[in-house]
């Protein structure tokens, strides 16, 4: 031995046993790491590729340039393709029509449905000819029309266009939910149709745009703000595909920058989480072995150098933990997302299997090293204080002076020395107690995000429908028995109607004030009792000229007011009766939503027919079966088939699931590990005083309860803090993200408050069997003289 760090190898052979639990804590915090950035690598992965299937495979979008300056964009070397495409009747009300149906009439170049949109081409191929169209997939459904099939086009200027087509384009969840055709023309084709047409405008509704896709991504905002440097751009000239660039971490959008922070915060907690839990192991480490370290300083060891040696070992176990963790980590991911594919491949069809992320393997090494160097520093200084002195008198243990003796009127013996060994070591109770605490915190915290994920995501709420029937003007003209014929269709589960009437003022002449009526039947409101924050709905079914409010954050009207609506110059008074937190309906800044029940809304507006029908479909429903109920309740109203926008939002809704509950699962395994580690290197610290109490008479019954109260000690001491400081950072979180846009009032979650410390009781209660039974099973002797 030429160096004193070579003592580290050989204290690791004789301590073999003893290092297991926190070359452990090191393999759990890298492998829960390694698994939930593998996971989220892999879901970043398939969400790009969904993205780019969906959205297209474009990275920014440049209006209003000329053909000398679209040929320069082109030219430049990180540029990989510029695509042209222009739309008209964006919005669906300039009258462009196919066979009495809306339709989008655009044109592109053909890399923008090779390169840009490559899945867009359903069936057929890119026109060719000047009478060669692309049609969207659902006309061919409903028009029953094939490849070579011709189409008319009628436009608002009295024209009409006869072309034949050369293909059918995929559906979108936006032409679907609107009722409306595409008809994708070359570029060529459209700017003759566009100057026959328009002429005088140079575009409209999201029409002329480069769609622009880079080579290398690294640095894709550097590249935008030299795109308009060079361009003289304004900063709306540019749009984002928000989505794609927001996966592959290079927006600037507000929203995409939360996620940011929000992950970034996730790490901290993470590593935080881990560093407590080494930490503790650490300690308890250092303090079986603290007259090791004392007789080092005894030869002659200066405190920098028993540090070094304190981490040099900890670093010594990353050795062996961190390849282990995160191979075991890889494991599990690749099993969630052999599992994910396989329960579900509509909503993970393209979860990737198999690869390696590099991102989550840097993450588990990252987290395995850094977590080990800074849980080694107050170890390490524990251990550097150890006086010579003490370590050879065999007094190095750094515990508080006794100042009074053991209360045991109020707990026996046992029960007293327990509690006393866990409040000894004052740094390491309150650490252990941090630690516990922690875990509380963090799971009342999450579970502000789910109750967010729950308000957010509409597909959630039971009102949701498949398929509406909707008046194109918005008015009460859909014909209310529509709903019985469509009960008595096999694949409809539910159809429930609702009248609209908009902007009623609700002064006189006053048109600043204005509320949007709404009629319920029975089962939307047996579905709003879930959201209802005070008040009663029963009054509102069963009492006229009664209805219901719905939260906004401006809002100034309570439940008992009375609202008086002039309908026609008529005043009709309602009396608000009760409080939702939430509806179905999207009204503009500043109008209000009352809710009523059919008979009140039709006494004080005389209509009886719906402004909408939705329906809510079997799951066997197939899209044969839609497009029948398409031909005999469409015409003359705007069909809106919404599943698409249902099943993206429903994906979207389980991976968020899927990361949030892992997220409690990992709350709650570092919970159970940090507990049992906690409890067995707290009893495994005190063997020799456990020895010695035995040796003078104390039986295993009294041990065991010495050791069991000194485990409670920590459990009831972290249940407390835990509980203040979660319940507050519950509180807070629940005003910011629920109470302030819903409106519902917070209380104390109690189910997952009681989840929490029931798996932190549950954790004491297997943690203290282990110790226990291992005094049991050792002799006196060997006990006392155990190091």
């Amino acid at each position: 031995m030429k160096h004193y760090l070579d003592l580290v190898s050989i204290s690791e052979k004789v301590h073999r046993k003893r290092n297991r639990m926190s070359t452990f804590c090191i393999i759990l915090a890298v492998l829960l790491v390694t698994a939930i950035f593998g996971m989220a690598d892999m879901f970043v992965r398939s969400q790009i590729m969904k993205a780019e299937g969906e959205g297209g495979k474009w990275h920014i979008a440049v209006s209003d340039l000329n053909e000398e300056e679209i040929k320069e964009l082109s030219a430049r070397p990180n540029v990989q393709t510029v695509s042209f495409y222009d739309v008209l009747n964006y919005t669906g009300n300039q009258a462009y029509t196919l066979n009495g149906t809306n339709v989008l009439v655009a044109g592109s170049d053909a890399s923008f449905a090779t390169q840009i949109f490559p899945n867009m081409i359903e069936e057929g191929k890119f026109p060719k000819s000047d009478q060669e169209v692309l049609l969207s997939l659902n006309a061919k459904d409903l028009l029953e029309l094939d490849i070579g099939d011709q189409i008319e086009i009628l436009t608002p200027n009295g024209n009409s266009y006869t072309y034949r087509i050369s293909g059918f384009l995929e559906n979108s969840a936006n032409i679907m939910s609107e009722d409306s055709y595409v008809v994708l023309m070359s570029q060529k084709i459209f700017q003759r149709f566009f100057e026959k047409e328009v002429r005088q405008e140079a575009t409209t509704n999201g029409g002329n745009r480069i769609y622009v896709q880079f080579k290398n991504i690294k640095d894709i905002q550097a590249e935008i703000a030299d795109i308009k440097l060079q361009f003289n751009l304004q900063s709306e000239q540019i749009s984002e595909n928000t989505k794609l660039l927001g996966l592959m971490g290079q927006s600037t959008s507000s929203l995409m920058l939360q996620v940011y922070v929000a992950a970034a915060v996730l790490f901290v907690l993470v590593l935080s989480a881990a560093i407590m839990m080494i930490t503790s192991s650490l300690n308890s480490n250092v303090a079986q072995r603290i007259e090791f370290f004392g007789l080092m300083r005894c030869i002659g060891a200066t405190h920098k150098q028993v540090k070094r040696f304190v981490r040099k070992e900890a670093l010594r176990w990353c050795r062996f933990a961190i390849p282990i963790g995160v191979g075991i980590g890889i494991a599990i991911t690749w099993i969630l997302c052999i599992v994910l594919r396989g329960l579900s491949p509509i909503y993970f069809g393209e979860m990737p299997i198999f690869n390696i992320s590099i991102p989550s393997i840097a993450s588990g090494i990252l987290i395995g090293v850094l977590t080990v160097l800074l849980a080694a520093k107050s170890p390490a200084k524990r251990a550097a204080k150890v006086s010579p002195l003490a370590a050879v008198s065999g007094n190095a243990n750094d515990l508080q002076p006794v100042k009074k003796a053991l209360n045991i009127q109020l707990f026996k013996i046992d029960t007293a020395l327990g509690i006393h060994h866990a409040k000894a070591s004052r740094k390491n109770f309150i650490l252990t107690t941090i630690s516990f605490a922690f875990s509380i915190i963090l799971f009342l915290a999450f579970s502000v995000a789910i109750s967010f994920m729950n308000h957010t995501l509409t597909p959630l709420y039971p009102w949701t429908a498949d398929i509406s029937i909707m008046s194109k003007d918005k008015t009460c003209s859909v014909n209310h028995e529509y709903i019985n014929e469509l009960e008595q269709n096999s694949c409809v589960k539910a159809a429930y109607g609702r009248m609209f009437m908009y902007d009623i003022p609700t002064m006189p002449n006053d048109s600043q004030k204005k509320i949007d009526l709404f009629s319920y039947e029975k089962r939307q409101f047996d579905w709003s009792k879930e959201y209802l924050q005070a008040g009663s709905i029963e009054r509102v079914q069963t009492e006229i000229n009664t209805g219901l409010i719905v939260y906004e954050p401006q809002n100034t009207i309570k439940v008992g007011d009375t609202v008086t609506l002039y309908i026609e110059g008529k005043p009709q008074e309602i009396e608000i009766v009760g409080m939702l937190s939430t509806s179905p309906f999207n009204n503009e800044a500043g109008v209000g939503t009352i809710i009523c029940s059919e008979d009140t809304f039709h006494r004080v507006t005389g209509q009886n027919d719906y402004t909408i029908i939705d329906i809510q479909l079997e799951d066997h429903t197939t899209d044969a079966e839609v497009n029948a109920l398409h031909r005999t309740y469409g015409e003359g109203y705007v069909f809106q088939d919404e599943r698409m926008d249902n099943s993206s939002t429903i994906g979207v809704y389980y991976c968020v699931w899927l990361f949030l509950y892992g997220f409690l699962v990992l709350i709650a395994l570092i919970t159970i590990f940090n507990v049992i580690n906690s409890i067995a290197l707290s009893v495994s610290a005190r063997t020799k005083q456990y020895g010695i109490f035995r040796a003078i008479g104390l039986s295993t019954k009294e041990l065991s309860k010495m050791v069991s109260s000194e485990a409670w000690t920590y459990t009831l001491s972290g249940s407390i803090v835990g509980t203040i400081l979660g319940l507050i950072v519950h509180h807070t979180l629940f005003g910011i993200l629920i109470s302030y846009n819903w409106g519902d009032e917070w209380t104390i979650p109690w189910t997952e408050l009681c989840v929490i410390i029931i798996i932190l009781v549950l954790s004491v209660v297997f943690a203290v069997r282990g110790p226990i039974r291992k005094l049991r099973d050792m002799s006196i002797v060997d006990t006392i003289v155990s190091q």
